[in-house]
């Protein structure tokens, strides 16, 4: 698969996103949906109409653009297209339909739609789209990081895309032990356990914008974390495990895996941090 054919794919998808972010916005305020699914948290349990049916466009998308492209997507067991994708394709469209959907039922505007593409099992690209904000982030291997808005959806009029550090803000999930270590030098809340909609800190994308310092998690799943992580590390971000690793899931893609993560917004962060919980 060559440069040029994931940037067509990832063109293919932008508008689509957009007018999937548009359909979920408008119906947010009366959202209604199936009942929750079996979770750990009410995060992992969130389900509403909006993730099946923007999961259910971006599949008819695909199978219009290509029905030689394999699929896979959160909500898997409730789709009627699952079984019309090829399990065996080379190249894979994952999908997060509405990443963040405990936000999205309670009306905050923190979520976001990951789409991420695999060629042969290796993340190739990986797109983060806040409909709220009409923001794209994203990342195209060994090619770095861009960002863009809904006025211009097309990776050549993007522009790069880096990290910020220096807030002293690390967000957790599932990772008490790491909350606790890093508490006296960081402030460090779990984005679950410690939800506050006035402290505002809903997804990595704050990666990005100097609000946010690191993430650490255990178990987080690749297909919303591990895709993110993806776009953090080429937008010149450290990710690892919390062993300082490296974190073999991107080059052997699997979205329902699950791993401990290190994801900081620079190279020192990201040492401190594992020197905190005793990996340094």
């Amino acid at each position: 698969m060559t440069p040029a054919d994931v940037d067509a794919l990832v063109d293919y998808y932008l508008p689509v996103l957009i007018a999937a972010g548009d359909y979920a916005r408008a119906i947010q305020a009366g959202v209604q949906g199936p009942a929750p699914k079996t979770g750990a948290n009410a995060w992992t349990e969130a389900l509403t109409d909006a993730d099946i049916a923007v999961q259910t466009y971006v599949e008819v998308a695909t199978i219009a653009r290509d029905p030689a492209l394999g699929f896979f997507g959160e909500e898997w067991a409730q789709s009627v297209n699952h079984k019309y994708f090829d399990p065996a394709a080379p190249t894979v469209v994952h999908l997060d339909p509405v990443n963040g959907t405990f936000l999205y039922r309670n009306q905050r505007d923190g979520w976001d739609i990951i789409l991420s593409i695999a060629h042969e099992g290796q993340l190739v690209a990986a797109v983060s789209y806040m409909p709220a904000r009409g923001l794209f982030y994203l990342a195209l291997r060994h090619r770095g990081a861009l960002t863009g808005t809904r006025d211009a959806p097309n990776v050549a009029a993007m522009q790069r895309l880096g990290t910020q550090s220096g807030s002293r803000v690390c967000l957790t999930y599932q990772a008490p032990d790491v909350k606790q270590a890093v508490s006296e030098q960081y402030d460090a809340f779990d984005i679950v356990e410690d939800y506050d909609p006035a402290r505002g800190f809903d997804n990595l994308n704050d990666l990005f914008t100097g609000r946010l310092d690191a993430f650490a998690c255990r178990g987080g799943e690749l297909l919303d974390w591990g895709a993110m992580a993806f776009i953090v590390h080429h937008a010149g971000g450290i990710v690892s495990t919390l062993d300082g690793s490296p974190l073999s899931g991107l080059n052997a893609f699997k979205p329902q895996a699950q791993a401990d993560m290190l994801v900081a917004a620079s190279p020192a962060v990201h040492r401190e941090i594992l020197a905190l919980i005793g990996n340094g």
